[in-house]
Parts: structure tokens; C-alpha cells; sequence
């Protein structure tokens, strides 16, 4: 069994809103600082929180109910916006409501406050939505459609090689692996060609998992962990085991989670 680890986020103590937001999207945009830290969950009770800062704090600390509640209280604060509504079908995604996540999403057509990086990131949220409950075909569509605003982006083309692998054309998810590149230690630390994210290691795990090679999709996983380390390596492990974990296998922690964020919202 795959063992599973406790997932952090970069401290948000003393830090202003904003940079405590941006903080709080590195957590959920792929932990891509990599940074051993606490959570800021832990500090709750010490900063001044938004619904939507609350919101996206549970979403990244999986806590999708309080999630909810605090994106719908940001929704009353601000209508209309874009980027709250583009959260609440990630949330609503996260708790099955597959149906009232395409609906916030198709809603967002049409909307004046929409810009380029927006409208990335709505195609993003459908496309992992139909990855999350297995429609790969039009995940994909939708993945294939950003290949030209997020060219050679790691995190696009593994999602790209787990919706073929749905799919069972693993000729093309073999093809889209091709583009990834390992951990090479070789390379200057500083050379911006150095891989930072674990895709090639997962994209095998799951060509492994697809062609019957379980004990091999392992052993890459915990190389992930041996060069990333858990915190990264946990948060691409979970899109992983929701699609090619066996039945019998648990994707609970073995710790305890972050526990919800219920610090009173700022003020508007």
C-alpha cells in the first residue's frame, strides 16, 4: 500500500491579506515552493481572514464542506466574480456536485469581468471536472484546448496523460509522457530546466498502474517522495489514488488532517 503523509502550507502569520493569499495559491496551485512549514490553519485564530481567503484555505486543506459555506459568503460580499465562482466549482467538484459545478462554470460565459488568465483557469476547473468524474474524453478536449496558453506545463500534460490512460488510449498518454522529464541531479540547482514538480514520476506510476505494473508505479511514487519530499508528493498522490487506486485501497492520512478554518471572515 502506498503510504500517505501529512500535507502543509507555508505560515501565514503577520503576513498582510494579500500576501497571504498568494501564499495560500502556491499551497493550492501545486505546493510549489516546496517549503516545510506550518499550517495556517493553525494560526486561524490570530489573522483576519475573507470568505474567500477562509474558502480557499479549506479547499487546499480538504475540508470541502467549511469550504462551501465560506465561498457562498464570499459570493454575497461579491457577485458576479469571477474568481470566486471558479473556486465554488472546484468545491463543489471536490463534494460530487458535478451538476451545480458545470452550472457556476457555464455561467461565467459572457461575464465583462472575464479576462485571458480567467477564462484559463474556467477551462481548467471544467477540465478537471470531467477528469474527476471520469468523462476522459472531454477531459481532455478541455486540457488539449490550453496546450497553447500553457505550453510544456508539467501539471497540464500529466493531467492530459491520466485522461488518455481513462480513456485506454495509452498510446497517446505514452506520447504525452515522452514531454516529461525526471529528476536529474546532475543539473545545476539553479537551472530553470531542473524539473520542480514530480509529473514525470507519477505520469510512470500511472502508465505502470495501466499496464498492469503495480509494484513498479510504487516504487516511483516514493522515488517522488525521496526527491520532492511528502508535502508535494502528497498533493499529486491524491488526484492519483482517486483514479487509479485499486478498490480495496485506502486514500485516508495516516495523520491527522489540518483541522477546518473557522476564523471569523474579515470585514468587507
Amino acid at each position: 500500500m502506498i503510504a500517505r503523509g501529512t500535507r502543509s502550507c507555508p505560515k501565514l502569520r503577520a503576513h498582510p491579506a494579500p500576501l497571504r493569499l498568494a501564499l495560500g495559491l502556491l499551497c493550492w496551485l501545486g505546493l510549489a515552493t516546496g517549503l516545510p512549514a506550518q499550517s495556517p490553519s493553525e494560526d486561524a485564530a490570530n489573522i483576519s481572514l475573507s470568505p474567500y481567503e477562509t474558502a480557499l484555505l479549506n479547499y487546499k486543506n480538504g475540508h470541502f464542506d467549511a469550504a462551501l459555506g465560506a465561498i457562498e459568503a464570499a459570493e454575497k460580499m461579491k457577485s458576479g466574480d469571477p474568481a470566486t465562482d471558479i473556486l465554488k466549482a472546484r468545491i463543489l467538484t471536490e463534494l460530487l456536485k458535478f451538476d451545480e459545478a458545470t452550472k457556476v462554470l457555464n455561467d461565467l460565459t459572457g461575464n465583462a469581468q472575464m479576462t485571458p488568465a480567467l477564462n484559463t483557469a474556467q477551462a481548467l476547473a471544467f477540465g478537471d471536472l470531467c477528469l474527476r468524474k471520469r468523462s476522459f474524453n472531454e477531459a481532455t478536449k478541455f486540457y488539449e484546448s490550453l496546450l497553447s496558453a500553457k505550453p510544456n506545463d508539467p501539471d497540464l500534460t500529466l493531467k492530459l496523460i491520466y485522461a488518455r490512460i481513462g480513456a485506454a488510449d495509452l498510446t497517446a498518454a505514452a506520447k504525452y509522457a515522452s514531454l516529461l522529464k525526471p529528476f536529474d541531479s546532475a543539473i545545476d540547482p539553479l537551472d530553470p530546466k531542473r524539473p520542480g514538480k514530480p509529473c514525470y514520476y507519477f505520469a510512470k506510476a500511472a502508465l505502470g498502474q495501466a499496464t498492469g505494473d503495480a509494484s513498479s508505479a510504487e516504487e516511483d511514487i516514493e522515488t517522488s517522495r525521496t526527491v520532492y519530499g511528502n508535502t508535494v508528493t502528497e498533493h499529486y498522490l491524491k488526484t492519483y489514488l482517486e483514479l487509479f487506486a485499486p478498490v480495496n485501497q485506502s486514500a485516508t492520512p495516516s495523520t491527522a488532517p489540518v483541522p477546518a478554518t473557522n476564523a471569523a471572515p474579515a470585514k468587507p
